[in-house]
């Protein structure tokens, strides 16, 4: 799932991951504080939740997930709504729901609250008390945090980060299938058949030649650029900042590094490729110069058979017959050099 899949609901920043951490270094999801939580269609909400749910890396997911809820100016009904969503959707672990409202409310609704079970601990907190679970250094503004996030801009890099990746995977696919193509062992049994497996890898080099690498190095290098520019990127000798944000820029040079690496290796195999259909044409065509040979040895052979007793019936005769002889083996002996001289140029 991409963010282009929820970007409404995401633009309407029902839920957002601001990038912080709770003190045991599990990721936090937000659900801000909103009037229309029942408004919301439960089947977006847990497209949203799912996608969301996928940001942060397995090692940290594999902690829990910390999910605070913002009830403050929300019916007190929408929340057990939300809660059950949270534990029949939510794809990974959940280890704590953190429920803030008002002060006065906490006794009023307590006990209603408390006949709820769900999978994972819920506590209801006041913002001084979200603090004994989440370091203020790793909360937003809007809980008395001083973690930086931005959420247009947020989705902006999501979607420029995801638009890369599937640009870049694309392009990794036809690499790879170029590389299946030039990875065949099997090689022309004929010299025409060689003639055209040559022509048709002269074509595919301008297939890899045509790789549009730069193009996409380019966009890679501008988006590390806006990553690190962002204002919700971890700065130096500071504990505050979107971890998630910071977790991208290893996963775009990782494929940057593919990339190059990859149209490396297919230059290599190209003219590895290059030089054995070289070496077989090479091979066929001598193959063929043989046969040749040896059509005109069969051929010569019977009349040289047919002749060779004959000594003649006279002295001019016999002259010319020798003469005829000697222009036999001479052919022979330049027919052989020939050969030789072509096995030589050729490298055999």
């Amino acid at each position: 799932m991409k963010a282009m899949d929820v970007l409404p609901i995401l633009k309407e920043k029902v839920a957002y991951l601001s990038g912080g951490r709770d003190k045991r270094g599990g990721p936090i999801l937000t659900f801000p504080a909103r009037s229309n939580h029942d408004r919301i269609r439960q089947e977006d909400l847990r497209r949203l939740i799912s996608y969301l749910a996928c940001i942060p890396s397995e090692e940290v997911c594999k902690r829990g997930f910390t999910v605070i809820v913002d009830m403050r100016g929300s019916k007190w009904d929408s929340i057990k709504p939300l809660l059950k969503i949270l534990q029949e959707s939510f794809p990974c672990c959940i280890h704590v729901a953190l429920i803030i409202k008002p002060d006065n409310f906490w006794q009023k609704q307590r006990t209603n609250f408390g006949s709820s079970k769900f999978e994972f601990e819920t506590n209801m907190v006041s913002l001084e008390g979200l603090t004994k679970v989440v370091d203020p250094s790793q909360l937003t503004p809007e809980f008395d945090g001083c973690l930086e996030y931005n959420h247009e801009e947020w989705i902006e890099i999501r979607v420029a980060f995801e638009d890369y990746i599937s640009n870049a995977t694309h392009m990794l696919s036809r690499l790879e299938e170029l590389q299946d193509i030039l990875a065949k062992k099997e090689l022309p049994q004929d010299l025409e058949g060689a003639r055209n497996m040559i022509e048709e890898h002269s074509q595919l080099k301008k297939k890899v030649i045509k790789a549009p690498i730069e193009d996409l190095d380019l966009e890679g290098q501008k988006l590390l650029q806006r990553i690190q520019s962002s204002d919700s990127f971890p700065k130096k000798n500071s504990g505050s900042g979107n971890a998630d944000l910071q977790g991208l820029l290893p996963k775009v040079s990782a494929m940057l590094d593919r990339l190059h690496s990859t149209r490396q290796h297919l230059h290599q195999m190209w003219h590895v490729r290059k030089l054995k259909l070289d070496q077989c044409f090479q091979l066929r065509l001598f193959e063929q110069d043989a046969e040749k040979m040896f059509d005109w040895i069969t051929h010569n052979k019977g009349l040289f058979l047919n002749s060779y007793t004959e000594i003649g019936t006279s002295h001019p005769h016999a002259m010319e017959l020798q003469t005829q002889h000697n222009h036999f083996a001479m052919n022979c002996m330049v027919r052989c050099r020939l050969n030789r001289c072509i096995l030589y140029v050729r490298g055999f």
